[in-house]
């Protein structure tokens, strides 16, 4: 497809269960040996003692963890089978573990929730439209709506009313969390020569997110557009995490240094002030990424003295010469009755000079 540079799977690491049991079974020096029809696991006894289904080491009730790992001495298996496809495992300890034939693909999807695939993309990518009151009306479409919203950071809603306080009622509708803020949940823009944000002015808005201040910023956000009668004004997007990925590949140095070095991030009015602390960069456990926070305008100076100053600025010259390069973001107009959601934590916007 034009414009994807790359996929990534995120979520969990590791394989997947086979969705049937086994068909044989054998003790292994730190486990069971589990033959299935299309090959073999080594399963291990701390995991499957941990993962018991049993009324006694769950709650099944509630479907919640009721066995208390550190209470017990290192599991041990001493004996297990297969009988009518429950795998049955016999602990030194007296207890005795079934896992019936359901418990496979329910285990499998239990380890696995939470995994996706993430579409990296760049200029000539053809964000997903959908249409307000298809998204309101039809589970299927609100789905696919989330489908492509999780894979690709960004999605349009189109034929939205015009009418203020829409956006809100959007996602109230389809069972979104809204978080206040000290903008409020509506952060009103419009020009005023009296405002104490860029965005209240007819300035060109470099690419960033938003809420660079809190450490722990909305994980995303909708800017809904009611009327645009300007000339100019086109919105860009970017996808942060496919920047950050051209990064690392050509000077993985620079990534390590904006992972590392805490940068301040003030945004004010006369009613309220909001001030936070962080690096640009967040990775998780296995190096991928899961946050940039971008936002020169917002960003507040370095001690002057740093002993990163100088790799830092020369990083962060580089990233954002990467993000403002023409082939990583795409333009379009955001039209009234438009809504861009946005993650928050991954896809940077921007306004062109109005």
């Amino acid at each position: 497809m034009n414009g994807v540079y790359s996929s990534v799977e995120m979520g969990p690491v590791g394989g997947a269960l086979p969705h049937r049991p086994p068909h044989a079974v054998e003790l292994s020096p730190r486990g069971v040996h589990a033959t299935f029809d299309d090959g073999a696991v080594e399963l291990a006894n701390v995991w499957l003692r941990d993962n018991c289904p049993c009324d006694t080491c769950r709650i099944t009730q509630t479907d919640e963890r009721r066995l208390q790992p550190w209470k017990h001495a290192v599991p041990t298996a001493i004996g297990a089978g297969v009988t009518d496809g429950e795998l049955t495992v016999d602990w030194a300890d007296g207890h005795r573990s079934s896992y019936p034939a359901q418990w496979w693909e329910a285990t499998n999807r239990r380890a696995r929730r939470g995994a996706h695939t993430v579409r990296l993309w760049r200029d000539g990518y053809d964000l997903s439209r959908f249409a307000h009151d298809a998204v309101l009306g039809s589970l299927d479409v609100r789905q696919a709506m989330f489908h492509d919203f999780v894979r690709d950071g960004a999605v349009v809603v189109t034929n939205a009313p015009t009418v203020p306080g829409t956006v809100v009622e959007f996602m109230r509708a389809i069972n979104l969390t809204l978080i206040d803020s000290n903008l409020g949940f509506i952060f009103d823009v419009k020009l005023d020569p009296a405002g104490y944000n860029v965005a209240f002015t007819s300035e060109e808005l470099p690419l960033h997110n938003d809420n660079a201040q809190y450490l722990q910023p909305p994980s995303g956000q909708v800017l809904s557009m009611l009327v645009n009668e300007a000339s100019g004004g086109e919105s860009m997007v970017a996808d942060g995490w496919c920047v950050l990925e051209q990064l690392r590949a050509q000077n993985p140095a620079a990534v390590d240094v904006l992972a590392s070095v805490d940068v301040g991030f003030r945004q004010y009015s006369t009613k309220s002030d909001g001030f936070g602390r962080s690096p640009l960069v967040v990775r998780d456990a296995h190096g991928r990424f899961t946050h940039l926070r971008f936002s020169n305008q917002l960003m507040q100076p370095l001690a002057w003295d740093h002993p990163r100053l100088a790799e830092w600025y020369s990083a962060y010259r580089e990233l954002g010469e990467l993000l403002h390069a023409p082939g990583n973001h795409i333009e379009f107009r955001l039209n009234g009755g438009e809504m861009l959601m946005v993650n928050g934590y991954r896809i940077l916007h921007a306004r062109k000079a109005f």
